[in-house]
């Protein structure tokens, strides 16, 4: 068990495997917490950059977020505070809780893209995503197909759609699954995909999931987020798509998850 000499206190484990596991516990004062272990550097870094450095700068009153409350780099682990609420997708909603939810999430991730930052990447967007596809192309192992290829790199294209927006502090993995609700306030988890970003890929896993049921919890969003960006409605959006989709494919067959491969092929369809 990692940070032993913490007054951390585990009573069961809560993550669904993956590279990062996760219990749930106490303080010894009783204050619910969760320590977090990560396989690998990269996930522990952007979560403890994510809860160090840019949460804490967020007014408090846009919504429930964790705080870091210890950490160690030799075994990669963070012990988090626990959030307020329970999981969006586990919880039966009263009818416009879910509009409200939309709106205040929509509120938070814009705060969170404002934040001044400075980006150290030496590549540009413009850059680094048609990399970012064909790093997936190169590694995929036979999971895509020439035409899954084809249609991917066709809408990447060179990456000068990509030239007019700024990187911004992202989320990356910006979903219901990853939001919480007290019945008053939403609440925001799991930073360990945080990292500077095009700001379309907070947006990605809505748009080609809860929004195409329910497109009027999109319009909430926006109202939420201040503005519909230049970006959010054309090629942009259509390349930032492509590029989830494929990404969806390689992880999921590298990892045995048909539900993910078979929602890769149905958006890049």
């Amino acid at each position: 068990m990692p940070l032993e000499s913490s007054n951390f206190v585990a009573s069961h484990r809560v993550d669904a495997g993956g590279n990062c596991q996760v219990w749930a516990g106490h303080l010894s004062d009783g204050t619910p917490a969760f320590l977090k272990q990560f396989s690998e550097s990269r996930s522990w870094k952007q979560e403890q950059q994510a809860l160090l450095h840019w949460l804490p700068r967020l007014a408090p009153d846009l919504a429930h977020l964790p705080r870091l409350l210890d950490q160690d780099p030799h075994d990669k682990s963070l012990l988090i505070s626990a959030v307020p609420g329970v999981p969006i997708e586990k919880s039966p909603l009263a009818a416009g809780q879910l509009e409200k939810v939309m709106q205040q999430a929509g509120h938070w991730l814009a705060a969170l893209h404002r934040l001044d930052f400075q980006d150290t990447d030496e590549l540009s967007l413009s850059d680094s995503l048609p990399l970012r596809l064909e790093s997936w192309i190169e590694n995929h192992g036979n999971s895509l197909t020439e035409n899954e290829i084809a249609i991917s790199r066709q809408r990447v294209g060179d990456g000068s759609i990509f030239k007019s927006t700024p990187r911004v502090p992202c989320h990356n993995d910006f979903q219901p699954r990853n939001w919480l609700w007290d019945g008053l306030q939403v609440g925001i988890i799991d930073f360990e995909h945080a990292n500077a970003n095009h700001p379309a890929f907070d947006w990605v896993r809505l748009e080609t999931g809860i929004w195409q049921k329910a497109p009027e919890l999109r319009d909430r969003f926006i109202e939420g987020y201040g503005e519909e960006p230049l970006w959010s409605d054309g090629d942009v959006l259509t390349a930032i798509c492509a590029i989830y989709a494929v990404g969806c494919i390689v992880w999921g067959a590298r990892h045995g998850e048909a539900a993910i491969v078979a929602n890769g092929r149905r958006i890049l369809d």
